[in-house]
């Protein structure tokens, strides 16, 4: 009887979604919303001024990924790992599956988010030198860190990517990353 609960939770394991369970989305968005308040934490702590730019950077990020390739994923008006999908048709008309399919990735693609934990990183490092110890800024430095190199693998490579409908189609990002195909 236990060989066949484990093989139905392999099988379960490996299921394309047609859309994702709320729960999926609920822990994604935060883990990565957290990301974004940590870095707007450093930048509002410098100043008001440097908060607000790096809110309005988070910002026009946000609409590049919506206009660029959650319109034209088989995951809008759906709920995507992201919750994104239905984000983006409340505010977007569809695209063309076809461009998400063709589209190639590479390193420069990736810098603006880089700089979403690179920019606070060395403001927030600035910021403990120049002010001294504080352990919310240590914190907010942290978080993205950690998220980069391990939540970001329990995110991609366990709750997202293997349920991916888009992915078992085609998805730049996936074929970028994939290092079995290297």
């Amino acid at each position: 009887m236990k060989k066949t609960s484990k093989k139905k939770n392999k099988k379960k394991s490996n299921q394309i979604y047609e859309q994702y369970p709320a729960s999926t989305v609920f822990i994604v968005s935060i883990l990565q919303l957290l990301v974004f308040v940590a870095g707007l934490y450093i930048m509002f702590t410098l100043h008001w001024i440097t908060g607000i730019l790096f809110l309005i950077f988070l910002i026009i990020l946000e609409i590049q990924l919506y206009r660029e390739g959650c319109v034209n994923c088989c995951y809008y008006g759906k709920r995507c790992a992201f919750g994104k999908g239905i984000i983006a048709s409340k505010f977007f008309k569809r695209g063309d599956p076809k461009i998400f399919r063709v589209r190639n990735l590479s390193w420069k693609d990736f810098i603006p988010q880089i700089l979403v934990v690179a920019i606070p990183l060395v403001v927030g490092i600035a910021l403990l030198i120049s002010r001294g110890f504080n352990v919310l800024i240590l914190i907010a430095i942290v978080y993205p860190i950690l998220s980069w190199f391990f939540l970001n693998n329990i995110i991609y490579g366990k709750l997202a990517c293997p349920h991916c409908k888009q992915g078992s189609i085609c998805c730049p990002a996936l074929n970028f990353f994939d290092k079995s195909k290297k």
